[in-house]
């Protein structure tokens, strides 16, 4: 009866440490990948207007290579700024119907939002690994 319970109590327990989820600790690599990743898809996203080639989409590339150089720096608050930025940029440009919406046309505003989410999330994860306290 001992070895029953012994092996059971073994079994349950391998079984307990596969199911758990592995802890994750974003790297500045990882975001920078992304933010490399946010940087493309700004690239090539249907922006329209007359501004869009000389002003909006400029204007986004430019906050994504801040909020870079900032994480480059370790200034993970700064870059979250910058990525904040970014998102007021795109969510005018989605108000004013200038950037695409639909995702058959390839990336749309919205994508890059959740992009920038994400990014931010791993911005605050490298800032509360760094001092104990995420940015906002």
């Amino acid at each position: 009866m001992m070895k029953k319970t012994s092996f059971a109590a073994i079994l349950f327990a391998l079984a307990m440490f596969v199911a758990a989820p592995l802890a994750h600790a974003t790297t500045i690599t990882e975001v920078q990948a992304m933010l490399a990743s946010l940087k493309a898809k700004t690239t090539n996203v249907v922006i329209t207007g007359k501004s869009a080639e000389t002003k909006d989409r400029p204007g986004l590339l430019e906050k994504v290579n801040e909020a870079t150089l900032k994480l480059d720096q370790a200034k993970f608050c700064d870059a979250v700024a910058k990525v904040n930025d970014f998102k007021t940029r795109v969510n005018a440009l989605i108000a004013a119907g200038k950037i695409n919406q639909d995702p058959a046309l390839g990336t749309t505003g919205t994508e890059l939002l959740a992009d920038a989410d994400a990014i931010i999330a791993g911005l605050n994860e490298l800032q509360t690994q760094s001092t104990g306290t995420a940015c906002f």
